[in-house]
């Protein structure tokens, strides 16, 4: 009996998330009894690109620390601390866009910090985009492999 080998693939795409299941038999000859032996495995899998939820969770860490910026000025909230430290990486994050826009003294002691709102909406895009670029690449993978 010749050995033989059959492994299947379903890859079904639903926008950017993957999902798919992998069947692999193979039936080989035993050398002493000579009786067909079979050996079946099955995998499934499902989820969105790694590089896609590294990106997703970086976009949200700096969404994070923008809107606690933002909130943080409109409050009114003290220079120590925490508060220290979201104004220093929120700053950090926000200084490209400084400037632009002039920020807002809305009370003494609050202010709105158009740029943090900039720095979301710029972020926010260029996410997407770069999002949108690994769904590309790995939409053309999964073409080639299914």
């Amino acid at each position: 009996m010749a050995d033989t080998h059959v492994q299947d693939r379903v890859v079904s795409n639903d926008g950017p998330t993957y999902s798919g299941v992998t069947s692999t038999t193979q039936t080989t000859s035993d050398p002493v009894t000579g009786a067909a032996v079979r050996r079946s495995s099955t995998l499934s899998w499902s989820g969105r690109p790694l590089a896609s939820r590294i990106v997703a969770l970086a976009a949200g860490i700096v969404f994070l620390f923008l809107g606690f910026d933002f909130v943080f000025h409109a409050a009114g909230a003290a220079n120590v601390g925490f508060g220290a430290f979201i104004y220093g990486i929120g700053g950090a994050l926000a200084a490209p866009f400084a400037g632009i826009f002039r920020t807002t003294l809305t009370a003494p002691g609050t202010l709105i910090v158009w740029a943090d709102i900039l720095a979301f909406v710029v972020y926010a895009i260029a996410a997407a985009i770069v999002l949108k670029v690994i769904s590309m690449s790995t939409d053309e993978r999964a073409r080639k492999t299914a």
